[in-house]
């Protein structure tokens, strides 16, 4: 019998990024015998989880068709329990169910939403980096001296780490073109969503026309919603960072994937805040990628599918 429910996420601490702040989230979590699937909600994105649950509570199979303009979370966690029914059927992995390569071995990594306490932050990201090797810093928190005394904090804190950073859209073009330069002297690996998605393409044109040159790869997250955004981000971005609520389904995921590749792009696997069961459900695609960024939930504190996933000495992936 197909089963929906909400579910609420407590988070361990205040998650903080250019787009707010969050102390709780909530999924969607869709049920059939013994396969289970979840889907996250953004606060950003506008689903309504009244709505999504109404939707999927109308379903009596999960064979079933959704409506066109059904609520995206909707027709992931529908995507998602076939793709674990399926699974579940043939008696193996997803990944090894799709031919993917295996996605065991990879290396994770572990983000910081933007500090409130410099102090506090630098010993966080040094006692983190003994277990992983790659850290995600969250940026665009309205002040560019303030992000880049983050990175600075973090770099001293862990010299050898790997460095992403995520601005979330949080700086204009102008501001953007003025911090980069700055930030260069940190070794960051990469940049994701240095401008806002909000006006399509403008804002990475605009960026363009005022840097000098690039200082390091750029990744676009927000801009890049699904396969079809891919082509024309080709000229300003070195990279996309797929999600599965983006996408709205696995297929959907895989396919972004392969334009990035033929469009000569990098890809990071990322996740929202969610429990083990959606960041596990995405972690299948991470041997087909060249970064995973599947911490969502390491921010949660009732994850009731903790070990789904883990990470062990120096941050590499195991899928139970």
């Amino acid at each position: 019998m197909l089963q929906a429910e909400l579910h609420r996420l407590i988070l361990n601490e205040p998650f903080r990024i250019a787009h707010g702040t969050s102390s709780e989230r909530q999924v969607i979590r869709l049920r059939e015998g013994k396969a289970v699937a979840e889907a996250p909600f953004v606060p950003y994105y506008g689903d309504s989880p009244e709505e999504t649950l109404g939707v999927l509570q109308a379903l009596e199979s999960p064979l079933q068709t959704l409506p066109a303009d059904a609520p995206r979370a909707a027709r992931l966690v529908l995507d998602l329990l076939r793709q674990d029914l399926a699974a579940k059927a043939a008696g193996m992995p997803l990944w090894k169910h799709l031919n993917l390569p295996d996605p065991n071995g990879q290396l994770g990594c572990r983000s910081f939403s933007i500090p409130v306490d410099l102090d506090h932050f630098r010993e966080r990201v040094a006692e983190t980096a003994l277990q992983f090797k790659v850290l995600k810093l969250k940026l665009g928190s309205g002040n560019t001296d303030f992000d880049e005394a983050i990175v600075a904090y973090a770099r001293e804190a862990a010299p050898r780490a790997l460095l992403l950073a995520d601005a979330n859209g949080g700086w204009s073009p102008r501001e953007a073109a003025k911090v980069l330069p700055r930030l260069d002297k940190h070794e960051l690996t990469l940049v994701e969503q240095p401008v806002t998605h909000a006006d399509a393409l403008e804002p990475w044109r605009e960026l363009e026309s005022h840097l000098v040159r690039h200082f390091m790869p750029l990744v676009a997250d927000e801009s890049a919603q699904t396969a079809d955004d891919v082509a024309a981000l080709e000229p300003y971005v070195d990279g996309i960072n797929v999600k599965m609520l983006k996408c709205g389904s696995f297929a959907g995921a895989r396919q972004m994937i392969a334009t990035a590749r033929e469009h000569g792009l990098k890809v990071l696997l990322g996740c929202m805040i969610e429990s083990s069961l959606g960041t596990a459900a995405a972690a299948h695609l991470a041997g087909s990628v060249d970064l995973i960024d599947l911490d969502g939930h390491l921010y949660v504190a009732n994850d009731d599918f903790a070990g789904l996933l883990r990470y062990d000495a120096g941050g590499t992936l195991r899928l139970k």
